[in-house]
């Protein structure tokens, strides 16, 4: 039976996306302030993201609830938002949903990011005791990154690099599917097969 080592590459946005949307200043882009806007009208409540222009700060609000009935609205999802809450904000930001809801575009091109690992190279996997290593890929947001660029930049190898390992079985992924049109997505597994990684490694160096 094969041994498995287990590892982990999370990726951690350092900002959340712009908003796709003309301003009176000629600016396209809105950024979130990471604030909610409540208003209560007799027996329901409506709750917003608020916005900001990159170059003016006017205000634009996103809808995230309408004329919903206070009881139906967890007390303390209604807390967070009257907290500012920032991991809330940040929730929504990411949320296609809610762009679809408010029939708005998200720019995700500007969005940093930061990836937190074992920092395992390829000779650290091709001189490990065990035959397989996996790593998950923990990734909270959807942040419209292709699966690729977070590979290729784990394991520290070019384009060509990955073309080759992945049509020698070194490189694979679960569930499977087509890599090249890929986006990360929190749960999937990449496994790296050491024998065939080693063969690889004495061929090309």
């Amino acid at each position: 039976m094969e041994t498995v080592k287990r590892s982990s590459w999370q990726v951690m946005p350092l900002s959340t996306p712009l908003l796709k949307k003309k301003c009176k200043c000629k600016s396209n882009l809105y950024y979130s302030s990471d604030k909610f806007r409540l208003n209560s009208q007799k027996k329901s409540i409506d709750v917003w993201l608020i916005y900001k222009c990159i170059k003016c700060d006017n205000t634009c609000n996103i809808t995230i609830l309408s004329r919903t009935k206070p009881d139906l609205i967890d007390k303390e999802l209604y807390h967070r938002f009257s907290m500012n809450d920032e991991g809330t904000a940040w929730k929504y930001a990411f949320d296609a949903e809610t762009f679809r809801r408010n029939n708005l575009e998200p720019d995700y091109s500007n969005i940093e990011y930061e990836i937190i690992s074992e920092n395992i190279s390829l000779h650290d996997i091709s001189v490990m005791e065990t035959d397989i290593i996996e790593f998950e890929i923990i990734s909270l947001y959807n942040l419209d990154i292709k699966l690729t660029t977070i590979i290729r930049k784990c394991l520290d190898i070019s384009s060509g690099q990955l073309e080759k390992m992945l049509s020698a079985g070194i490189i694979s992924v679960q569930p499977s599917v087509p890599l090249k049109k890929s986006k990360v997505r929190n749960g999937i597994i990449v496994s790296i097969h050491k024998k065939k990684l080693k063969l690889y490694m004495e061929k090309n160096i």
